[in-house]
């Protein structure tokens, strides 16, 4: 029953983001690759690269490139330091492309355990977030973040087979939130994925996300397929 102290809350997260502002709706694809390089008991090195389209998947809007040194307090918890980089680009009217970018550096707890056979994984987050458009801004962000895989016909490790995925992540502004959209809430982001575990070391999962986001001038729907990929050696 300990783990529900997790889960409660994100419960309520799903609610928080049906706040109503003046709203644009969207249609996106996302391509994820997450790896895992395990240095030695205590080590490893995390590294990240996400695409993401724009409406109607026109073109290559953003670029995400995530790196992070992670420590192993045990077998279920670990901290991480790490650094981020977010490029995007964006066609407005006029021929020229707009773009702009994003360093962060960020720190991470994670806690992994199971329920029954569902694999189970709770994350906090932490960023400072360096923004430049015309200028450059600072603020901090924390995320909270809670995924399960559930296997569908699997063996009894879950070494290998289909399960199906589900998380959810919150996004809150906790500095300089004017910098950003002036609201503590940012984003939510709620994801429904079938998957395939080819081993431990390999999992790919085809999803769709529903990703909310409150910006100055509009709230963002969007839906987003996304293909993930995950390697861990």
């Amino acid at each position: 029953m300990k783990h529900f102290q997790f889960v409660l809350p994100l419960l309520v997260i799903v609610f928080i983001s049906r706040n109503v502002q003046a709203q644009i709706t969207e249609t996106q694809g996302w391509f994820f690759l997450s790896h895992t390089q395990t240095l030695n008991k205590k080590f490893d090195l995390l590294a990240d690269v996400q695409t993401r389209s724009a409406n109607q998947f026109n073109y290559l809007t953003t670029l995400l490139l995530r790196g992070a040194l992670s420590y192993n307090l045990n077998t279920k918890q670990s901290v991480a330091l790490g650094y981020a980089y977010k490029g995007d680009w964006e066609k407005d009217d006029v021929p020229a492309t707009v773009y702009s970018h994003e360093n962060r550096i960020y720190e991470q707890y994670i806690y992994e355990f199971k329920i029954r056979r569902a694999e189970m994984m709770f994350r906090t987050r932490l960023e400072q977030r360096w923004l430049y458009e015309s200028a450059t801004s600072f603020s901090q962000r924390g995320r909270l973040f809670l995924s399960a895989q559930i296997p569908l016909i699997a063996d009894t490790a879950f070494k290998k087979g289909p399960y199906l995925g589900v998380q959810n992540e919150l996004f809150l502004n906790i500095k300089n939130k004017v910098n950003v959209n002036n609201s503590v809430f940012d984003q939510n982001r709620v994801l429904t994925s079938l998957g395939y575990r080819f081993s431990k070391k390999m999992d790919a999962e085809l999803g769709y996300q529903f990703w909310y986001q409150k910006e100055m001038d509009a709230s963002y729907r969007r839906n987003v397929i996304q293909l993930m990929l995950t390697t861990h050696f």
